[in-house]
C-alpha cells in the first residue's frame, strides 16, 4: 500500500526531529570555529584561577563542560620540610606580555626517604573530581617559563585518568580489582618539561605522544584514548627532586592552555 504523499512527508519530518532530539548533546561539527568564546580554550588566567566555562566537551548539555573545574595548587607530602612557602598566584604579564598567568613558587627539602615530595599546579576541567572527555580533540598546548633560579631535578606534565588516580581524588586506581601491589595509582600519561632560564616557550603535545613511566601494572587501553580519555581529571604540572637529597626551589609559570 502506497502512503499518502503528505503523510510520507510528516514521518519524514517527525523522523528528521526525533533524529535531531537523540543528536542534542552531540558535538557540532562547526564548534570549534565558533566566533563566540574559544571553545577549545581551558584556561587563560586573565580571568583568574577557573577553567573557561565555554570548554568543549562531547555529549554534555551544551556541548561544553557542566561546572568549571578549579584551578590549584598541589602539594605532596604533608611532612616535608618548607623552606619558604608554596604559593599559587596571577602573574603578570603572560607569555605575549600582556594578561595573567598562573605562577607556582615554593622551597622545601626532600629527605630522600621515599616520599617524592613536589610542587604542582592542578587544572581540574569539571568541578567535583568529575570526569571530563576529551575525546573531541587530539592534543593539549601550553605556554610555559621555567625560572633560571628554578632547581627541581625532576619537572613533568600529565593527564591523571581515573585508572592512575586514587578514589579520594575521583579516580578508582586503589579499588577492586586493584590490589595494592598491583593498582596503578599515580603511574599518569605524560612528559617532561626543562628549564626555559625564565623565558616563555611554547609546548604543543599530541595525546598519543603522552606515555606512562616504566613501572607498575599495565592498563587498558594502553595510550591516552578510547575510556582514557573520556575519563581525565585534570592536567598537572609537577616539580620535585626525584628522591634525591637536596633543597629545592620551584618556579615556574604556566599561561594559555589549550586543548587542539
Amino acid at each position: 500500500m502506497k502512503l499518502n504523499s503528505k503523510i510520507s512527508l510528516g514521518l519524514i519530518f517527525l523522523a528528521a526531529l526525533v533524529w535531531a532530539g537523540c543528536q542534542t548533546t552531540q558535538y557540532p561539527s562547526s564548534y570549534l570555529s565558533s566566533t563566540g568564546p574559544n571553545p577549545a580554550l581551558v584556561a587563560d588566567f586573565d580571568g583568574g584561577l577557573l577553567v573557561n566555562s565555554s570548554l568543549a566537551e562531547a555529549d554534555k548539555p551544551g556541548n561544553h563542560v557542566q561546572v568549571a573545574g578549579p584551578i590549584l595548587l598541589g602539594t605532596y607530602d604533608s611532612s616535608v620540610v618548607t623552606l619558604a612557602p608554596s604559593v599559587l598566584s596571577l602573574g603578570a604579564p603572560g607569555y605575549n606580555g600582556v594578561g595573567q598567568s598562573a605562577h607556582v613558587t615554593g622551597s622545601f627539602h626532600d629527605a630522600a626517604n621515599g616520599k617524592y615530595p613536589a610542587l604542582s599546579l592542578e587544572i581540574a576541567l569539571e568541578a567535583a573530581n568529575k570526569y571530563y572527555d576529551a575525546s573531541l580533540f587530539t592534543g593539549v598546548k601550553f605556554y610555559i617559563m621555567v625560572a633560571s633560579a628554578d632547581v627541581a631535578a625532576l619537572r613533568s606534565f600529565s593527564i591523571p585518568i581515573g585508572l592512575t588516580t586514587v578514589a579520594a581524588s575521583g579516580g578508582i586506581c586503589d579499588q577492586p580489582p586493584f590490589t595494592s601491589a598491583s593498582n596503578p595509582c599515580y603511574n599518569s600519561f605524560g612528559t617532561s618539561f626543562t628549564n626555559t632560564n625564565g623565558i616563555w616557550k611554547p609546548v604543543v603535545l599530541t595525546f598519543a605522544s603522552l606515555t606512562r613511566g616504566n613501572y607498575g601494572p599495565t592498563i587498558s587501553p594502553a595510550t591516552l584514548s578510547g575510556t582514557n580519555l573520556q575519563q581525565i581529571l585534570m592536567l598537572d604540572w609537577s616539580e620535585g627532586n626525584s628522591n634525591a637529597a637536596g633543597d629545592v626551589n620551584v618556579d615556574f609559570s604556566v599561561d594559555q592552555v589549550e586543548f587542539f
